[in-house]
C-alpha cells in the first residue's frame, strides 16, 4: 500500500490513519499550511502548531495563537506578538524556508508544575513477531518551550508520575492498558500501510477531558529516551527487541 499515495512523513501518516475510524477520532484536524488554511483553523481553534511535513525531534515547530486582536507565533523560546494575522503569517512565512508545513490545531495538553507534557509509546516487533508495547514514557517540555521532544530538552519521567496529579492511583494502571492498546492499534494499523518498519513511536497528548490524541507517529523513534529514566528494565526490553529484529530482520 505504500505506492498508493501513503509517504512516510507527518501528512502521509496522518492520511493513513484517517482511514481507520476509530483511530481517526483521536486526530487532531490537520491540513497543508497554506495560507487559507492557517486562517480558517486559527478563527476557529485559537491556537494551532505548524510543524515541517519532514523533521523530527521538534525541530522548527511555531505555536500560533490568536487572543483579541493579538497573534502570538512562538518556536522554540522565542515569542513575537503581532497586531494583524498578516504580520504573523509574514513571520512564518520568512521562518520556514521554503519548507513544506502542516497545521494542527492545537491540543490543551495536561501540564505537570505549569508544563505540558505529553507521552511516547514505543511498539516493537516481538520476538515471536508480533506488535507488543515494551514502554511508555512521559516527556516534559522545557520551560518556556513549544515542544516536549528529549532533543529539543524535554524531560523523560515515569508516566504513571505525570499522571498522577490527574488519574488517581487505583485508576492508573487501567488507563495506561488503554493507552497501551491505542499504540497497538495503531501500530498494527500503519503496518498494513507501511509494512517495513519493525517498532513505531507514538506520540499521545491528553486533554482535560483525559481524552489521548495521536500526536504523532514515528517510523524511527529514538530507544534511549527510555535510558534517562532511573528504572532501566524498558530500556533493556527495548534494546533486546530491537537487537533480535535487526538479526532475524
Amino acid at each position: 500500500m505504500e505506492c498508493m499515495g501513503y509517504w512516510n512523513n507527518k501528512l502521509g501518516k496522518h492520511r493513513a490513519l484517517l482511514t481507520n475510524k476509530e483511530l481517526a477520532r483521536h486526530l487532531p484536524p490537520t491540513k497543508l499550511a497554506t495560507k487559507a488554511n492557517i486562517h480558517g483553523m486559527l478563527e476557529k481553534y485559537r491556537t494551532l502548531y505548524l510543524k515541517p511535513n519532514h523533521g523530527t525531534g521538534g525541530n522548527g515547530i511555531f505555536k500560533l495563537s490568536h487572543h483579541g486582536n493579538k497573534y502570538r507565533l512562538q518556536n522554540g523560546t522565542r515569542s513575537r506578538t503581532f497586531t494583524s494575522f498578516e504580520g504573523a503569517f509574514t513571520a512564518f512565512t520568512k521562518s520556514r524556508a521554503k519548507k513544506i508545513y502542516l497545521v494542527q490545531k492545537g491540543i490543551s495538553l495536561l501540564h505537570y508544575q505549569k508544563r505540558p507534557f505529553d507521552l511516547r509509546i514505543m511498539v516493537q516487533r516481538s520476538p515471536q513477531r508480533k506488535w507488543e508495547v515494551t514502554g511508555i514514557v512521559g516527556r516534559l517540555a522545557r520551560p518556556h518551550k513549544v515542544v516536549t521532544n528529549y532533543h529539543s530538552g524535554g524531560k523523560p519521567m515515569p508516566a504513571r508520575e505525570l499522571l498522577t496529579p490527574f488519574v488517581p492511583s487505583a485508576e492508573q494502571s487501567p488507563y495506561i492498558g488503554q493507552l497501551n492498546t491505542l499504540g497497538l492499534r495503531i501500530s498494527r494499523h500503519m503496518s498494513g500501510i507501511f509494512p517495513r518498519f519493525l517498532a513505531y513511536g507514538v506520540d499521545i497528548g491528553i486533554d482535560k477531558e483525559l481524552k489521548p490524541w495521536i500526536i504523532e507517529v514515528n517510523t524511527k523513534p529514538d530507544k534511549f529516551i527510555f535510558n534517562a529514566l532511573a528504572d532501566k528494565r524498558m530500556f533493556r526490553k527495548i534494546m533486546r527487541y530491537a537487537r533480535i529484529s535487526k538479526t532475524s530482520g
